[in-house]
C-alpha cells in the first residue's frame, strides 16, 4: 500500500513539474526574410521569453563543468545549409562562485540567431532547442526540450 502511495505522489509531482516547466519560458522561432527563397541567405530567429526570477544559459560558453549551455539541434535536410554557429544576441555574463567558471544567459528575453543558405524554395527546417532554466530565488534549475518547425 505504502508503495502504491509513493506511486501516485510521484507522479502527481512529475505532471506538476512538467506544468510548472511548460510556463518558465516560451519560444517562437521565425525567419529573418519570410518570404525567402531558393539561393537567399538568411536567419532563424529563436527568440524566448523568460518569466521573472529565472535565467536562461546561453549557448556560447564551454558546459564541461557547472551550468549547461542551450544546445540547437538541425534536422538534416537537403532544402537549406548552416552557415557558422548559432549566435545568442546580447547575453548577460558572469561567473559562477561555485565552479569559478565564466558563463552567459539571459533574463526576460533571449534571442539566438543561426544563418542558413536555401537551396530550395520549398523548405522546411525543424529541430530541438534543449537547455537549462535556473531560478534566481531558490537555485532551482529545470532541463527543457522544445522542438521547432519553420517554413
Amino acid at each position: 500500500m505504502l508503495i502504491r502511495i509513493a506511486l501516485v505522489f510521484l507522479l502527481i509531482s512529475n505532471f506538476a513539474f512538467a506544468q510548472e516547466n511548460e510556463n518558465i519560458s516560451k519560444w517562437t522561432v521565425k525567419l529573418s526574410k519570410p518570404a525567402a527563397k531558393a539561393g537567399d541567405e538568411v536567419e532563424i530567429l529563436f527568440l524566448a521569453s523568460i518569466d521573472r526570477n529565472w535565467k536562461l544559459y546561453s549557448s556560447d560558453f564551454k558546459g564541461e563543468i557547472g551550468p549547461l549551455p542551450t544546445e540547437f539541434r538541425f534536422e538534416e535536410n537537403t532544402a537549406y545549409e548552416l552557415i557558422g554557429d548559432i549566435t545568442p544576441v546580447n547575453p548577460k555574463k558572469t561567473v559562477d562562485p561555485t565552479w569559478d567558471v565564466a558563463y552567459t544567459y539571459f533574463t526576460e528575453k533571449a534571442e539566438f540567431r543561426q544563418k542558413i543558405r536555401l537551396k530550395k524554395g520549398d523548405f522546411a527546417i525543424s529541430g530541438t532547442i534543449k537547455g537549462l532554466l535556473c531560478s534566481n530565488e531558490d537555485g532551482l534549475c529545470v532541463p527543457f526540450t522544445e522542438t521547432f518547425r519553420v517554413n
